[in-house]
Order: C-alpha cells, then structure tokens, then sequence
C-alpha cells in the first residue's frame, strides 16, 4: 500500500490547551561513544523536532561534554553502568552512535531486557539491532527497528543482494524474528510492516538521505512521536507519518539545494506540511 501525502492531513493533531510537559511525554534516548557522539546530537535533534514534552539524552561520560555543549532543551546524563533508568519515561530510542568499543559493561545486557520487559515503546536503531535477543517481548508493547539493508542482512545472516531481491520477505522474516515488532525497513522507498497484514511504502524521499546521520534523526524524531500518549491511538499511522515527514523534508530541502546536509534536515523535519 503506497502513502499518500493526503494521508496526514491534520496530523499530529492540534494539542489540548491544558497540555503541559507531563501532557506530552517522556523519552529518553541511549546514543553515542568516542568517535560517533554526532549521532547522539542528531537523534536528539529530531526527537526535539517531535515535541515530546522532555527529552533526557544519556551517552558515554567520555563523550559528555561534546554532546551536551550542542544541546539546550535536551537533558544529557552520562551513561555509566548501574545507571541506565530514566524514571517518568514514556518511550525509549537505543542505539544512534553506539559503536564504540568500549561501552559500558551492561549497556548491551540492558538494552535487551528493557526490548523484552518494558511497558514504553521502544525504537532501536544502528548497532543496538545486534544485541536485541530474539523472541517474544511484553504482550501489547510497542516496539520498532530501523534497519537500512546491510544491518538486515547482518541480522538475517543473508546478504544485502538478497535483502533488495525481496524486501518485503526480509521485512517479514525480521518482523518474525523479533517478536512480530514493527519494522521500518530503509532504502528507497522505505517499507512499513509487520508479520503480517498491509506492507505500507514510503512515497518520499531522495539520494540525499544517503548521508551519515540521516537514519539517526529520522529514529530520533520517530521515537519523539512515539513517546507522546495523545499519539499513540493509530500507532502505525504515526510511524507512518515519522517516515513519510522524514522524506518529504529531505526532498523540499533537494527542491531549494543540491548540496544540502543533515544538519539542514535536523531544522526542517518536522515543517513539511501534509
């Protein structure tokens, strides 16, 4: 089934007068390490664009002081073992940036107890893909991977020929895999499904996403909306939107600029209206 733009019309929704911080969610993000602390910035950077109410970014100590100089509303904590809750949280991002080697001891171990026990929605992205465990997680709980075609070949032991041979069957074995999550498998025409029922397309979109740091906004800002209960009625409607806004940005930036980077997306995802 192909999105439309038409499909968004009014949407997210107009927000309630009386909203307020605790309105509008909670989310906290794991992201970061030597040498990819950029991640941790951009993912943070969409998930700000979403306006979930408080964002708390946790990353490695080491990169602390690089990430936290670029972020203003965003709440940054180091991320040291024995330390990975965020309390009031209301959705969860893990992975952006997390590939260094020398994380933090548990930072694996959790992340995968949290895929299988917690009640928030989650959204994993990037390196974090490889320690989820597989199997059935917490009945009715909200959970969404973002892989781009080589982490789902790297995932289903194929390769990324045969993952582009069929996207749709290596959506659905992933899917499988992992518990009948939600998979937003990346690439042109990005690809929305599940086990089973409507494989849903991306209609926007363009080369130019093709750069580092794009996947890591479109999870931030996907885990943004994610996080906000007032949004969670239609859940695949709005990972549908997270996907649709993330392209259609890209391609009005692609319209006014050939050379645009991701740092203009972190400013327009978001803006594009339906």
């Amino acid at each position: 089934m192909l999105g439309q733009t038409e499909d968004f019309a009014g949407f997210p929704p107009a927000r309630p007068a009386g909203g307020h911080k605790g309105t509008f969610g909670h989310l906290g993000i794991m992201a970061g390490s030597m040498g990819y602390h950029g991640a941790a910035v951009l993912a943070a950077c969409g998930a700000a664009r979403a306006q979930p109410g408080l964002v708390t970014l946790m990353t490695p100590e080491e990169v602390f002081v690089p990430v936290a100089s670029q972020l203003a509303g965003v709440m940054v904590r180091p991320l040291v073992p024995g330390e990975m809750t965020v309390r009031s949280i209301t959705g969860m991002l893990i992975g952006p940036g997390l590939a260094a080697d020398d994380l933090p001891g548990d930072l694996k171990e959790t992340a995968g107890e949290m895929w299988l026990q917690s009640s928030v929605p989650i959204v994993v992205d990037a390196s974090a893909l490889d320690w989820l465990p597989p199997g059935t997680f917490r009945d009715k709980a909200i959970r969404v991977i973002t892989p781009h075609p080589g982490e789902a070949a790297r995932l289903l032991g194929s390769t990324v020929d045969e993952v582009q041979a069929d996207r749709v069957e290596a959506l659905r074995a992933l899917s499988a895999k992992f518990g009948d999550c939600w998979v937003v498998l990346k690439g042109q025409h990005t690809l929305i499904g599940r086990i089973e029922g409507q494989i849903l397309v991306n209609p926007t979109g363009n080369p130019g996403l093709g750069q580092g740091g794009s996947g890591d906004l479109l999870a931030g800002y996907l885990a943004g909306l994610l996080a906000q209960p007032l949004l969670l009625e239609d859940v695949v409607h709005t990972i549908r939107y997270a996907v649709w806004q993330h392209g259609a940005a890209a391609d009005e930036l692609a319209a006014q600029a050939p050379n645009w980077v991701v740092e203009d997306l972190a400013k327009r995802i978001g803006a594009v209206q339906a």
